[in-house]
């Protein structure tokens, strides 16, 4: 009798230790969700199904350039949830056949999200699907990677960037990765 009260003792002690740990990861995911929203979500589906590239890729990119705050507007002038400057996106929307652009029209999430969807998929076509030189290229710029590419000014670990010349644009690369990373994990039905 006493080794059957025992083993019921000792199962009830498992399950609430099982409860508990069930508990805190519960805890833990819904923590990192509201860490890692996906707002704009029918948009960044859309776009990002439409050009090609995960959606978890996007909303690493947005919660790295804008947090996603659709009316920021960085010191260099860049626009929206994916910081799209004025230059690029009048070049964007003559490729996208978007007339009466305007900057102020980048504040939009949808317009934002369909123009820096449509811009990381030209990049990633331009630099041979490689998305460490696409993202380095969203940050840096085009031109400036293509220069780097040219002169041999990139540190690479097999297929990872580990230098690059401007250590903004090597910084940004790492902050994207990890949050790219942790959408990948937490929204693996985005990925």
């Amino acid at each position: 009798m006493r080794i059957i009260a025992y083993h019921k003792k000792r199962l009830s002690y498992i399950c609430v230790i099982l409860l508990f740990f069930i508990l805190i990861f519960a805890v833990a995911a819904a923590i990192l969700r509201s860490l890692f929203p996906t707002p704009h979500l029918d948009a960044v589906e859309k776009y990002a199904r439409d050009n090609q590239i995960k959606a978890t890729m996007i909303y690493a990119v947005i919660k790295a350039e804008s947090g996603f705050r659709s009316s920021v507007v960085s010191p260099k002038g860049a626009v929206g949830l994916m910081q799209i400057t004025e230059s690029t996106g009048k070049w964007i929307a003559s490729e996208l056949g978007i007339t009466e652009f305007t900057t102020e029209k980048l504040t939009d999430p949808e317009l934002n999200i369909r123009m820096g969807c449509w811009y990381l998929s030209y990049l990633l076509k331009r630099f041979d699907g490689n998305s460490e030189l696409a993202l380095a290229a969203y940050n840096a710029g085009e031109g400036t990677v293509s220069r780097w590419i040219n002169s041999d000014n990139i540190g690479w670990k097999d297929s990872k960037i580990i230098s690059l010349p401007y250590k903004e644009t090597e910084k940004y690369l790492v902050r994207v990765n990890r949050i790219y990373f942790v959408y990948k994990t937490l929204y693996p039905e985005l990925d």
